[in-house]
């Protein structure tokens, strides 16, 4: 597809781009996505110039659910736009033959209200399941009008599983039909299809960026992966953690004096509170050595409760923690009485636990958790960490992020478990292979090497 008027060609790359591209004059409403770095961006962007000729009767309109997340779009215009003009304050591009198309941001149903009765030939939406509901998607639809006769009047939008609309996103385009196959929808009487696409399908990405996959598989979560990798949108059903229990409980022990514990906390009044007592060994494994749970109390009642666990814990042979990490609101102030101020923390600190906020970023802490699980790093003693076993491994993902469990459920030991893992563990990191020999032997055998066009591990 060459655009009109000296604007740069772009051509869609052969696979899912090409196929949607070519349904413009088919396809009502068309969703390409599934897999990160598939080329969703720059299909929208081509399939909006695809029909740039038809001149002022065709205005264009796409959106994001921020404008910091319109830049990158932005900036990829410029390249796939060049012979046409950017009105920077108003974020529009004006073509040649009389084509505008817009770049706004939509946060809400009472964003999108300003837009009703405009017209416009071409909507698009860029990571569609950003939203938390398609209300937004479905107001706007209405704008897809002309007095002239335009043709191929579409919407156009991308996504990714995971995020705040996975599910109506989901519903609405992946589960209708199966993928490539068009739904007629009763009530609309709109066309509609979802188009796969995946990394493989974006051979230009994987050629300026080869290690892009590699860093997509380090996420840590083996449902992500499946999502983003391979367009997987039934990997993010289920619970969050994947853990068997054979593989990482083992009988009590006593503690060698010389190791650490730690121990971190997650506070409640009305809400339990939860914290477990921490043994990190000299490989940096951490064994969860006991627990505590309790709810409807004090402060005070808390603090005695968790120096009780401690204190009569029989494998560490009541040693103290030396470091005791918790959510960070527990060092906000609270009036008790006119002239009087305390936290929770005050009030351990008076019982003699002193805490230290720990850091409250949960996709981080999860990653942590997850890694621990993963190189099986993290241990829990048989008959002491039941309240970790009953409420963390059933734990849901949050239908609004993937990458977070579901906060409405019992997350109190979860969080606990977090606050202290961010800080003790040592994420695993495996160690780059070492060059044998020395001195002219390696020399040798590097230039053995770069005449091959070959690596010592393996490849060319």
């Amino acid at each position: 597809m060459a655009a009109v008027d000296s604007i740069v060609t772009w051509r869609p790359q052969l696979g899912p781009q090409a196929i949607a591209i070519d349904a413009r004059y088919i396809i009502d409403e068309l969703f390409l996505g599934g897999g990160r770095g598939g080329g969703k961006s720059d299909f929208l962007l081509g399939d909006y110039l695809a029909d740039v000729e038809q001149g002022a009767n065709w205005q264009g309109i796409l959106f994001r659910r921020t404008y910091p997340e319109l830049d990158e779009l932005i900036r990829r215009s410029h390249v796939l736009y060049r012979g046409a003009e950017y009105k920077v304050g108003k974020h529009e591009w004006r073509f040649p033959s009389g084509a505008t198309l817009k770049f706004r941001h939509i946060d809400s149903v009472h964003d999108a209200a300003h837009y009703q009765g405009h017209a416009y030939q071409w909507v698009g939406w860029d990571e569609l399941s950003n939203w938390p509901t398609l209300e937004p998607y479905d107001l706007l639809k209405a704008t897809l009008r002309s007095a002239h006769n335009v043709k191929g009047m579409r919407i156009r939008s991308t996504g990714n599983p995971g995020g705040p609309g996975h599910s109506a996103v989901k519903a609405r385009f992946v589960d209708v039909a199966e993928p490539m196959e068009p739904y007629i929808d009763p009530v609309t009487n709109m066309s509609r299809v979802y188009i796969p696409a995946r990394i493989w399908d974006n051979r230009k990405l994987l050629e300026a960026d080869p290690k892009y996959i590699e860093r997509l598989k380090a996420v840590g979560d083996d449902a992500l992966v499946r999502a983003w990798l391979h367009a997987d949108w039934d990997a993010l059903v289920g619970s969050f953690f994947k853990v068997k229990r054979e593989e990482i409980e083992v009988e009590p022990f006593d503690i060698p004096p010389d190791w650490q514990l730690a121990l971190g906390m997650d506070y409640g009044e009305t809400n339990p509170s939860a914290a477990w007592l921490a043994a990190i060994d000299y490989d940096d494994t951490v064994y969860m050595v006991s627990t505590y749970h309790q709810a409807d109390r004090s402060a005070s009642q808390h603090a005695e409760g968790i120096l009780e666990m401690i204190d009569n814990c029989p494998f560490t042979m009541g040693r103290r923690p030396s470091s005791i990490y918790c959510d960070p609101s527990m060092f906000v102030k609270r009036r008790l009485t006119p002239v009087n101020e305390h936290s929770p923390a005050d009030v351990f600190a008076d019982m003699g636990l002193h805490l230290t906020p720990a850091n409250n970023d949960r996709i981080a802490g999860w990653r942590v958790c997850r890694d621990a699980l993963h190189h099986q790093r993290f241990k829990t003693f048989r008959g002491w960490s039941d309240s970790w076993w009953q409420t963390v491994p059933a734990l849901p993902r949050d239908r609004n992020n993937a990458e977070d469990v579901d906060t409405h459920s019992d997350d109190h030991m979860a969080d606990a478990w977090r606050y202290g893992m961010v800080h003790i563990y040592k994420p695993f990191r495996v160690e780059k292979p070492q060059l044998a020999g020395t001195g002219q032997e390696l020399i040798n055998e590097m230039a053995e090497m770069v005449r091959g066009g070959r690596n010592r591990y393996g490849g060319n």
